[in-house]
């Protein structure tokens, strides 16, 4: 699960239908970036479900979500998917400085997640930090989806 203040852009609503069902889902997908406290950051890909006629939000629209999260080992070359259950947008004009200001000191994600831990742990160089994977299984954009978190 990734928690945190995102910046969303280039929106667009879709619709699906599941196979043997007639029921149309409607979302709206948006490009975003997880940042790292070490100042990379992660393409990602954010699905927010919504109503039939929903409207777009502009871009650099800064919101406040809460999404279960498929994280792909080459994040790099692959997007992070996102699955919105929670999305607040901040009020405002995102074309503004005043906007912009507006959000709290509070730029890298949460990432959370409730996994094994399939190996032993090591001690970095500074012998201090410790280091281990977790694999975190969810079921994300109509899958069941496995992410290794270091």
């Amino acid at each position: 699960m990734v928690t945190g203040f995102l910046v969303v852009a280039k929106g667009c609503c879709i619709s699906s239908v599941k196979p043997n069902s007639a029921t149309k889902t409607y979302y709206c997908i948006y490009t975003t970036a997880l940042h790292s406290t070490s100042g990379v950051s992660f393409p990602a890909e954010l699905c927010i479900y919504s109503p039939f006629n929903d409207v777009v939000l502009p871009d650099d629209t800064i919101g406040y979500v809460v999404a279960k999260a498929y994280i792909p080992s080459t994040m790099l070359e692959e997007k992070i998917l996102l699955e919105a259950s929670h999305f607040f947008p901040l009020p405002g004009d995102p074309s503004s400085e005043v906007y912009k200001q507006s959000i709290p000191d509070c730029l890298s994600p949460f990432v959370m997640g409730l996994g094994s831990v399939p190996t032993q742990m090591e001690t970095l160089s500074d012998r201090v930090t410790r280091l281990f994977s977790v694999i975190v299984c969810d079921y994300v954009r109509d899958g069941k989806k496995s992410s290794v978190l270091q």
